[in-house]
This record gives structure tokens, sequence and C-alpha cells, in this order.
């Protein structure tokens, strides 16, 4: 991998994705995809007391579940790219 400057990377071979996971809310977990979702959770706050508590905990154990299924250490890891289709996954932003 070669830096082209500080925030630009280059790749010597494309990237490539190994292991994927999804947790989902409770309207995603009644509709027809649902047997697909890793782990769906029945309360959308997940116990958490705001939103934004409740987005980054998601998050973060979608990630560490993604890992764990790879068989890669969290070490060997240098990049994660994150977001949605409506590009308000803030907590994507938010140090594990």
């Amino acid at each position: 991998m070669q830096k082209l400057g500080k925030q630009t990377i280059k790749f010597e071979k494309p990237p490539c994705i190994t292991e994927v996971a999804s947790i989902v809310g409770p309207k995603e977990a009644e509709g027809p995809l649902a047997k697909y979702f890793d782990k769906c959770i029945q309360d959308e706050f997940w116990g958490e007391k705001t939103w934004e508590k409740s987005e980054s905990k998601i998050i973060k154990e979608t990630a560490n579940m993604a890992i764990s299924k790879s068989g890669v250490a969290s070490s060997n890891i240098e990049y994660c790219f994150a977001g949605d289709l409506l590009n308000q996954c803030i907590s994507s932003s938010f140090r594990f």
C-alpha cells in the first residue's frame, strides 16, 4: 500500500470483502429478509437512553461480529470504511 498524502492511499491489490455482519432493528426483523441478518433486536434503542448511543452500540457490535467471523485479528486491520444509504452514519466515525 502506498501513501499519496496525509489521507490518501493507493492499494497494490484491490481490497476485497472477507466477511460481513448485520444487526437490525425491529422493522427490518419483520421483513422478508429477516432470516439473513445475524442479529435482530426488538428494542430499537437496544437498552440505551438515546438514539446516538444505540447507533454507536449497534455499529460497534456489528464490527466486532464481522471481525470475529473473519478470523482476522483486530490488530491486523488497518482501515475500516462505513456508511449508509443516507450518509447519516455518524457513529461510524467514533473510535472503537
